[in-house]
């Protein structure tokens, strides 16, 4: 199989920053001992290739991926949490005095505001997750 220049480009970057194997490493130096004319990339080209390489991290970025991605789920769940309980509020009740009471039929105006604050958080919830990309 003929190795075209199309190739060895497609491996410079990979030759360049050390990431690819023993055999590739020997393929674009027999290409390029080979082919004086082709060039590596300049110092400038390499920062610029190791900028745009997927999964290119620097030391100290998996911790803050980490942290951050706690972070997010946190906040996910605790508005989780709200938009529950601000849904399920207008249809509590007590037991007092031999009698139940419900906020539904004790104060209306209550069990509405208790359930539009409950559409507001899980608005908040779905938007989270729609950035997120988990819809």
């Amino acid at each position: 199989m003929k190795i075209t220049s199309d190739v060895i480009n497609d491996l410079l970057p990979l030759y360049s920053s050390g990431e690819c194997s023993s055999d590739t490493k020997a393929l674009v130096e027999e290409y390029l001992t080979a082919n004086p004319g082709v060039s590596l990339p300049s110092p400038a080209d390499k920062r610029l290739i190791n900028a745009t390489l997927p999964g290119r991290m620097e030391a100290g970025d998996e911790l803050r991926v980490l942290l951050a991605t706690r972070r997010r789920l946190r906040v996910r769940s605790s508005v989780m949490a709200l938009a529950i309980f601000f849904t399920v509020a207008p249809f509590s009740f007590a037991y007092v005095h031999g009698q139940f009471y419900s906020l539904i039929s004790e104060s209306p105006t209550a069990a509405a505001v208790y359930g539009a604050i409950g559409l507001l958080f899980w608005g908040i919830y779905f938007g989270i997750k729609r950035r997120a990309g988990n819809i």
